[in-house]
């Protein structure tokens, strides 16, 4: 019946639909007032006339008649009034229901399982236990045995398969499922939604079957480097935007390290009305030692001791000992025994070695693998440096000998690792012609002398107008072009601001101060007679150029910078140029412009090369009470680290590759840098480069060529891309024209961040489901997860607004109304 007025109505409904919220509504020609009146003056007349009627009609009969006129002339004025029938259509909708799998590498991980529950969750989950009993079960000790290593991905496709559990049979009973895995399959496919038979080639709205989803989850191997659940959240709900969800069911470790925040993607969800629902896959609590990093220069001088940082991170090891084992191109060279002292410790342990020839090495740190651990791929970390037994060759240039100038030349001057040249220009000319003497008399005249016979050049308050426009540009392209590194040190009277408009300002990493004027003779900057306080910014704390501790920890080296002297003079510039970073700074916020303090250090790269602003020359000062300890390391840290591209390449042709190190699978870029003698640039249309493994050819690691195409932006540059190979230690190398002895280094390791924490991050699977009013599942309550789903609001709902007085079933109303008053008058004999 309720059908039948509907269709009167002009409504479709579909089965098992229902109307709520029903409310009448009104849009009335004239005002509503106006139609009541009416109706009163037509129902009187009505009265009025049946009254008359002939007395013989019995008056029941009479008022009735009256009544049904008085009824079909209100029903007239109200479609005057205009009613309107406003309601809401409810209805039961099969919604879909996505699956996301994880299958990261960390999902392959074995968990060593001691713990009672640990071993009852695998239990529930192989069916061998009953899912409905939970932890009131035990297992035998045979039964434990087998369950005491699991790997995550074995465990998870035995729940999903589990015929005592048969979670994919009922929830297939009730939703759509969308079956999705992290990232792309290795074949290529995206594997979306799977349908009935055949392989995830159907899309999204497919509906599938258990048996299928079964059939594909069986098919799922750990396998890619990363775990970004953020990213792949946002993803399926990309996907399945428009489509009526009841929910993302995520089945992962929790183990998060690349991608978008996944508490973000989850608050994304919780707009679109998506809950998540979680599965933590593995064990909160793993036994595990984990060696992280190595912290180390990439290049080394032969005979110096070198000084390597190695991040060791335990595990549920409290009280617990391991051996650090470090070694050198196979040799072991230090060792040390690291103690846990607590559940979660992390630390940094300094090794140390001393290299005896030159060459690349593969540096190696390492601790034996206890037989109680959750993943032995982690006790292993390298990382690969450069020997060398060449000099830096510094040239340094000074107007006259202030202190600054006697301190820094007398500490090259014993440091073994630097060839010095030095030219005074307000020194005695004398000087330049003793016998073995670092003097020089000129500046190097021409472009191919600076740069086949210096590395890095020192600039200090040296007047601007002693260098021809020539010698001003080549300097630009010792480090533009070539390479090279540019220190300048301040002074107070030329350097930094007599340089304003010059090549050598476009390369300082500040900004001149605008205001600042010079004029001939006389101090040219401010002098101050209080010391001035320094601040060691966040991005000085972390360059290793700044590091005075030997320790890789940023806080020690906040200490050390604290007890050093004071300074009393900065010359003054505005600010760090957008690029550059600001290591040092002066804490006068007089001095600072929009927020940013002044830089007393500064860095930036110039295209190829690397230049350092110091703005004091007061650095001398902190050798006092400490002898050479901190001014001897700050300054051979900063001049080692702009020689590098200078010194370790050819100066017409330099390889560069954007990382040291990369995992298998990864896209390696490849730059070089090509010029002829006279240092002017390639123009040739595409150089080949090759690949191949740095011990020599052997199986599979055959040599492969690389195309390198000429970038448009820069003349002399080419760029080529390909694939890391299987992990091992690779050169690269370009064909001629250029110069193939030059090589470039790089090394390729299986990934291992998936490693960096194995165990399963229960609070972040919690909050993934609690910010989107979801839940979190382990294997004791899994089987909850249907009834779970079932609690949510499965009925969509949509507004409908209906006019009355032009429906059929008014009409039939009308209708009906006049066609009883009319037999009635007709069986009383009335016309």
């Amino acid at each position: 019946m309720a059908d039948f007025l509907l269709k009167l109505l002009g409504v479709k409904a579909d089965a098992g639909a229902i109307i709520t919220h029903p409310a009448v509504g009104w849009h009335p020609v004239i005002p509503m007032v106006a139609i009541a009146l009416i109706e009163l003056l037509l129902a009187a007349l009505a009265v009025w006339l049946y009254r008359r009627e002939d007395e013989s009609v019995p008056a029941f009969k009479r008022w009735t008649m009256a009544l049904l006129r008085i009824v079909f002339l209100g029903l007239i004025l109200l479609v005057l009034a205009r009613p309107v029938l406003s309601f809401t259509m409810e209805s039961t909708v099969r919604r879909g229901l996505v699956v996301l799998v994880d299958t990261s590498t960390s999902m392959g991980i074995k968990d060593r399982r001691t713990d009672a529950a640990d071993l009852k969750r695998a239990g529930i989950a192989m069916g061998i236990l009953d899912p409905a009993k939970g932890f009131d079960q035990e297992l035998t000790t045979e039964q434990a045995a087998k369950l005491s290593a699991i790997g995550r991905m074995d465990l998870l496709k035995a729940l999903l398969n589990n015929k005592k559990l048969d979670l994919l049979g009922r929830l297939a009973k009730e939703y759509d499922l969308k079956l999705y895995a992290f990232q792309d399959s290795p074949n290529g496919r995206n594997l979306g939604a799977v349908p009935t038979s055949g392989p995830a080639t159907q899309p999204a709205s497919a509906q599938v079957s258990a048996d299928a989803a079964m059939a594909w989850t069986n098919e799922l191997t750990p396998w890619t480097p990363i775990t970004p659940i953020g990213d792949e959240l946002r993803v399926a709900i990309a996907r399945t935007r428009g489509q009526p969800l009841a929910g993302i069911f995520l089945l992962t470790d929790g183990g998060n390290n690349a991608g978008s925040d996944p508490i973000m993607a989850a608050r994304a969800a919780k707009q679109e009305g998506v809950p998540i629902y979680t599965y933590g896959v593995g064990i909160s609590s793993p036994k595990d030692i984990i060696v992280a990093d190595i912290f180390a220069g990439d290049v080394v001088f032969i005979k110096d001791e070198v000084s390597i940082q190695v991040r060791v991170k335990g595990q549920n090891l409290k009280g617990e000992s391991g051996q650090l084992v470090l070694t050198v191109g196979g040799q072991k060279v230090d060792e040390k025994t690291v103690t846990f002292a607590q559940d979660h410790d992390e630390q940094v342990i300094s090794m140390r070695f001393t290299p005896e020839k030159k060459g690349s090495f593969d540096v190696v740190a390492s601790i034996a693998p206890r037989p109680d651990e959750a993943e032995a791929r982690n006790n292993t970390t390298q990382k690969r440096i450069k020997v060398v037994d060449d000099k830096i060759k510094v040239l340094m240039v000074e107007q006259s000998p202030r202190w600054e100038f006697k301190y820094l030349m007398q500490q090259m001057l014993r440091d073994r690792r630097v060839d010095l040249k030095v030219l005074l220009v307000d020194g005695d000319p004398g000087i330049a012609k003793a016998q073995n003497t670092p003097y020089l008399s000129e500046f190097p005249r021409t472009k191919t002398e600076l740069n086949d016979k210096f590395d890095v050049i020192i600039f200090g308050d040296v007047d601007p107008k002693l260098f021809s426009a020539e010698q001003l540009k080549n300097i630009n392209e010792f480090v533009s072009i070539s390479g090279g590194g540019l220190i300048m040190i301040a002074g107070r009277q030329f350097s930094p601001n007599a340089y304003a408009n010059t090549p050598i300002e476009k390369m300082l990493p500040v900004e001149l101060e605008p205001t600042r004027t010079f004029a001939p003779g006389g101090p040219r900057a401010d002098v101050f007679d209080r010391p001035i306080r320094m601040e060691l910014t966040a991005k000085g704390a972390r360059n290793g150029m700044l590091h005075l501790s030997d320790k890789e920890d940023e806080s020690a080296s906040r200490r050390k910078w604290k007890e050093l002297p004071p300074i009393y003079w900065t010359a003054r510039v505005a600010r760090a140029k957008p690029g550059a970073e600001s290591l040092l700074v002066d804490d006068d916020p007089a001095k600072s412009i929009r927020g940013e303090k002044m830089p007393i250090i500064a860095f930036q790269q110039y295209q190829r090369g690397q230049v350092i602003f110091v703005g004091t020359d007061n650095t001398w000062r902190w050798r006092r009470n400490k002898g050479d300890e901190f001014y001897i390391t700050l300054w051979g840290q900063m001049i080692q680290r702009i020689s590098m591209p200078h010194l370790l390449n050819s100066k017409r042709t330099q390889i560069k590759t954007d990382k040291e190190q990369y995992v298998t699978g990864e896209r390696v870029t490849v730059y070089a840098w090509l010029y002829d003698t006279s240092y002017e640039p390639f123009a040739e249309p595409t150089i080949r480069g090759y690949y191949s493994s740095a011990a020599g050819e052997t199986e599979g690691r055959a040599e492969r060529e690389v195309m390198m195409r000429p970038e448009p932006q820069q003349r002399g540059m080419y760029k080529g891309e390909f694939v890391a190979p299987e992990a091992g230690s690779y050169q690269f190398h370009l064909d001629k024209p250029a110069e193939p002895e030059v090589k470039r280094d790089f090394t390729v390791a299986e990934p291992t961040v998936e490693f960096g924490d194995t165990a399963m991050n229960e609070k972040l699977l919690k909050d993934i489901a609690q910010t989107t009013a979801g839940t979190f599942f382990r294997e004791e309550n899994i089987d909850r997860l249907p009834d779970a789903l079932r609690l949510k609001n499965d009925r969509i709902g949509w507004p409908m607004e209906l006019e009355l007085w032009s429906s059929k079933l008014f009409f039939l109303l009308m209708l009906s109304v006049v066609m009883a008053e009319w037999i009635l008058r007709k069986t009383a004999q009335l016309k």
